[in-house]
C-alpha cells in the first residue's frame, strides 16, 4: 500500500530547515534530540556540546570576583541582538540561496574593540532588581508568552540577593524552570560562591543544566600563565531528552582577553629545551674529537 506520508527524522536537513525559518539561531542537536542555540562564544559552544539546548539553564560561578564573568553574558546577550538586526536587514538585496544560509548562521564572532548601538537593546527588557521574587517570575512569564517566534535570552545576574534567605531562592528558580519549560528560552544566572551558603552552592549545581566556574589568573604570578587572563572550569554539562550520556571533554580551559577577541582554549605549554640542552652539550663534552682513516 502506498501513501503520501514522507519520513522526516529530526536530525534530517530539510527538517533542521524548517525549523530555522521559523526560528532564528537555532539547529538540532549532534544527538538529534532537541534544538540547540549559541552561547555566544564559538569555543565554548565547542565545549558545551555544539551550543546550549533549548529551555536549558547556565550557571556560572563568579570566582574571580567579577572581574571576566560578565564579559560571558555580554556575549551571551550579544548573540540575540544579533539575531534581530539581522532579521530587521530589509534592505539586502542577494541571492535568495545565499540569503538562506546566512539567516541559518548558527554564532557570530563579536570584535570587542566596537560598542553596540543602543538602537540595536530596543528588544532588551532590562527590569531593575526588586525585592518581591514572585513579581519577577510573572515579568519573565510574560516576556515568554510575548515572544514564542524568537529565541529568547534571560540574564539573572545575582538574583535574590544578598538579603533573600535560601529558600526564597530555591522557590524562584524552581518557578522560572516551570516557566521555561518546552519553551524557546535559554537562561545565564551569575552567583558568587563566596557570597552563599554550602546548601545552596550544591542545590544551584544541581539544578541548572550546565555549570561553569570563572577564576581570574590577575594575582598568579606563575609564569606559566602569563599568556592567559582566567581558568574556565567545565563542572557540568547536562543531556536532554536523551536515554544516553554522550562523552565531553570536561578538561578546564583558558581564557585570554585580547584587543578584539575573547579567546576559550585548551593551555598549550611551550617545550621546555632546557634539559635537553644541558643533556646534549655535556654529552658533545665529553666525546673526544679523533681523526678516522678509512
Amino acid at each position: 500500500m502506498v501513501n503520501g506520508f514522507k519520513k522526516l527524522t529530526i536530525g534530517s536537513t530539510s527538517n533542521q530547515e524548517a525549523f530555522s525559518t521559523t526560528l532564528k539561531g537555532t539547529r538540532v542537536s549532534l544527538h538529534g534530540t532537541t534544538y540547540q542555540t549559541s552561547f555566544g562564544v564559538q569555543s565554548l559552544d565547542l565545549v558545551l556540546g555544539n551550543g546550549v539546548n533549548l529551555s536549558s539553564s547556565t550557571l556560572i560561578k563568579e570566582h574571580d570576583g567579577g572581574e571576566y564573568s560578565p564579559l560571558f553574558a555580554k556575549h551571551f546577550i550579544s548573540e540575540d541582538t544579533d539575531e534581530q538586526t539581522k532579521d530587521q536587514d530589509d534592505d539586502l538585496r542577494i541571492a535568495w540561496r545565499y540569503k538562506r544560509r546566512v539567516q541559518a548562521r548558527f554564532s557570530h564572532s563579536y570584535d570587542l574593540s566596537k560598542h553596540r548601538p543602543a538602537s540595536q537593546l530596543q528588544n532588551c527588557h532590562i527590569i531593575e532588581e526588586t525585592d518581591n521574587l514572585d513579581v519577577l517570575v510573572q515579568q519573565i512569564s510574560d516576556i515568554c508568552m510575548q515572544n514564542q517566534s524568537s529565541v529568547i535570552r534571560i540574564v539573572l545576574d545575582g538574583v535574590g540577593m544578598p538579603i533573600t534567605n535560601d529558600f526564597s531562592i530555591t522557590r524562584f528558580l524552581q518557578r522560572i524552570k516551570s516557566t521555561i519549560l518546552s519553551s524557546n528560552t535559554v537562561i545565564l544566572a551569575l552567583y558568587p560562591p563566596q557570597c552563599i551558603s554550602d546548601f545552596l552552592n550544591f542545590y544551584l549545581e544541581d539544578f541548572f543544566n550546565y555549570v561553569l566556574t570563572v577564576k581570574s589568573l590577575s594575582c598568579d604570578k606563575n609564569p606559566v600563565y602569563k599568556d592567559y587572563h582566567g581558568i574556565l572550569e567545565i563542572n557540568k554539562v547536562g543531556t536532554m531528552n536523551t536515554f544516553t550520556m554522550p562523552l565531553y571533554d570536561l578538561t578546564d580551559r583558558f581564557f585570554k582577553v585580547k584587543r578584539k577577541k575573547f579567546i576559550i582554549e585548551k593551555m598549550h605549554l611551550p617545550p621546555d629545551l632546557s634539559e635537553t640542552v644541558s643533556r646534549s652539550s655535556s654529552h658533545n663534552s665529553n666525546v673526544k674529537s679523533t681523526n678516522l682513516d678509512f
